[in-house]
């Protein structure tokens, strides 16, 4: 750096650390809100008050943005909360297991939009129609998943999760439902050909609701 580089910092040095001190300089000089100029990369150069209210403007408009999209989820949340209660009251008025399992199968692709709902149960003592069984060895080591919070699973289908699904569809996206207590009853497996439908970030408690509903009406 040059001598005069170096001269050039100092004294901007010293001019910021004046002004941090002295915080009310501007308002003994406020001609100098109208003199001082500013680049902006849309407008220009502009003057330090016009600066100060574009980026006003801008942080009004993304806070605007984050409302409009609190909002959005809220209402999101707001009829998915609707529909899953309506999913587990009718699911405890059924009288029949079989009933149950034809419903929820039945519910869940509609409402998610989905392209396949597997249930696999690890014994079928009731014989019961559209269920898989395997025993919770063989579905762990399938989706490299103990489990062991009990929470749902979503992410990319791999190649071994695929072997859960029974569509012939390119699925890109799982949801993975334990029943019980590390999947010791079973699981309930969703598959979508839409890559973000499930994802691995996203929030799993309505998933773990039915689940829950699902699981206790099964052992009742």
């Amino acid at each position: 750096m040059s001598r005069a580089a170096e001269d050039l910092v100092r004294v901007e040095g010293k001019i910021a650390s004046y002004l941090e001190k002295n915080p009310e300089f501007f308002e003994r000089h406020p001609q100098l809100l109208e003199e001082l100029k500013i680049n902006h990369k849309v407008y220009g150069s502009v003057s330090l008050v016009e600066r100060q209210i574009l980026n006003l403007r801008d942080r009004t408009e993304t806070l605007q943005q984050r409302l409009n999209e609190m909002v959005i989820n809220a209402q999101d949340n707001s009829e998915l909360l609707v529909k899953c209660s309506e999913i587990a009251v009718r699911m405890v008025e059924l009288q029949t297991k079989q009933q149950i399992v034809d419903y929820l199968k039945e519910q869940l692709i509609k409402y998610f939009d989905i392209n396949d709902c597997q249930v696999w149960l690890c014994n079928n003592p009731e014989n019961l129609e559209g269920v898989n069984v395997s025993d919770v060895d063989t579905l762990r080591k399938l989706t490299d998943i103990q489990f062991i919070q009990n929470d749902p699973i979503c992410g990319r289908v791999t190649e071994s999760i695929s072997q859960l699904f029974k569509v012939e569809d390119n699925l890109q996206s799982y949801a993975l439902i334990p029943l019980g207590d590390g999947a010791e009853v079973g699981l309930i497996a969703l598959g979508s050909e839409d890559v973000g439908l499930f994802t691995a970030d996203m929030g799993t408690l309505f998933l773990r609701f039915i689940g829950d509903i699902f699981h206790a009406c099964l052992v009742k």
